[in-house]
This record gives structure tokens, sequence and C-alpha cells, in this order.
């Protein structure tokens, strides 16, 4: 079933494969929330409210008109919504706290999403987790994040150099 499918049947209010719908999602929109929060625990949080808001406004989804990059969208402002309301909460550095932050232990997202989080810029983040790890190709990343195709590569080549250069112990 397409995410244009899906989509109908919960404006419909039907949200028996919502499963099915989750995990062809669940990836691209953690990773989008992780690259602008850079907490797995507030991307978990965003994952939720995300869908949440999907749930709610499927009816306003026009078909056709790239699912994907609706979808992306919405996980967006929410990753936003929650660094802006945090910015003005008083800071903690989770490298002191890491029990606090859930970062003492890897997740299912390995080690390496550790590293990236931590030289990568936001774009760049979003863009190699897009790639590698949830396998989209560039195009697709373009439409879903309303960027240019040669941005998106320009992105994942710097990201891949800035590992490169981290993971062989130079600087980022």
């Amino acid at each position: 079933m397409t995410l244009d499918e899906h989509l109908k049947q919960f404006a419909e209010g039907n949200d028996s494969d919502f499963e099915s719908f989750y995990l062809s999602t669940k990836k691209a929109i953690y990773h989008i929330a992780l690259g602008i929060l850079r907490d797995r625990a507030l991307a978990e949080d965003v994952m939720q409210s995300t869908y949440m808001k999907i749930l709610a406004g499927a009816g306003s989804y026009k078909k056709g008109t790239n699912a994907a990059a609706w979808i992306a969208r919405i996980a967006k402002n929410e990753a936003l919504n929650v660094r802006k309301r945090r910015m003005r909460e008083n800071p903690v550095d989770e490298r002191e706290s890491e029990h606090l932050f859930g970062t003492a232990h890897p997740d299912e997202y390995g080690l390496l999403t550790d590293v990236a989080r931590r030289i990568l810029s936001e774009d760049e983040f979003t863009v190699l987790m897009l790639i590698a790890a949830d396998g989209y190709k560039r195009r697709e990343i373009a439409a879903m994040l309303s960027i240019p195709l040669p941005t998106v590569t320009w992105k994942y080549h710097q990201a891949l150099a800035k590992m490169r250069r981290a993971l062989e112990g130079g600087k980022a």
C-alpha cells in the first residue's frame, strides 16, 4: 500500500493498517528529528507527536502531492517546535549527564550515529542518515526535504568526508 493510500484511509478514519505505515516511515521520521534535536529520547517523542499529527491531519493531505515530503515536513516542524521550547529552558550538557539523556548506551541505530550527531550539521546528518541508514535515493530526499538534488549530493559527500576524518582520528 502506498503512502497516499494510507493517508486516504487515515482521513476516512480507518487506521487498521497503521503498523505497515509506521514500519515504512519510522526511520525517516526518526532521523529527521534526531538531526534537528541531537537527542534520541526527544527524537522518539517527536516521532510520537508526528504520527499523532499525521493521523489528525490526514484529511488535509492532497493526494498525489508527495506524501513523503508532507510527512517529512510534519516531522521537521515538530522537531523545530521542540527545539524552540528547549532553548527557553536551562540547558544541561548531555556529556556531563549521560544517564539522564540516554547517551551512555548506544541504541539500535549504532555508535556511528553518536559520532555523526556530534560532528555533522543538522542537514548533513539528516541527509546521511536518510541515504545510509534508511536507503532513500538522493532524488527522493531532495523531494522530501524540498532542497535541490545537487545540494543533497553535496551535503552527503561533505558528511562522508567529515565522518571519514573523524574516524581516522583527524579533525572533522
